[in-house]
């Protein structure tokens, strides 16, 4: 696939979802602007990480300086520290933020922060399923 993605991730079952991206092909970088994952992260990925302070202005500008095709947003423990995150990358001109959630009812609160997608499901098969349809939408035609 070739994108440049940026996966913000902070518990071990997000892991899944890293390494699929990674076999998928993607250029992946993980968003590390929360001091409380910030040591897993270096730990799982430590050649792949984008750290920076958890302000908006701050992920803003570091995000758009990268140049992301899409963004993954695993939901966060915190749903309102999830949507500032989403607010942040959609701010960023990232064309694509898609967040993945176990919560339907937090969706609305998602696409209002920016997400132009939101995928709910327990089985993580079917949401990378529609992550990749989602990513693969904005594939110029060859």
């Amino acid at each position: 696939m070739g994108h440049k993605l940026l996966v913000v991730a902070c518990s071990d079952e997000d892991r899944w979802f890293v390494d699929r991206a990674l076999h998928a092909g993607f250029d992946v970088r993980l968003l590390v602007c929360f001091e409380d994952v910030q040591h897993k992260m270096r730990a799982w990925y430590p050649d792949r990480l984008l750290v920076v302070p958890a302000h908006k202005l701050s992920v803003t500008a570091a995000v758009r300086a990268e140049g992301f095709g899409g963004a993954l947003v695993c939901e966060l423990g915190d749903p309102i520290r999830t949507a500032l995150v989403v607010q942040a990358l959609r701010d960023a001109s990232v064309p694509r933020v898609t967040v993945l959630s176990r919560h339907p009812a937090r969706a609305q609160l998602y696409v209002r922060s920016g997400a132009h997608d939101v995928l709910c499901a327990d089985d993580r098969e079917h949401l990378w399923t529609a992550f990749l349809h989602g990513m693969s939408v904005q594939e110029p035609a060859s």
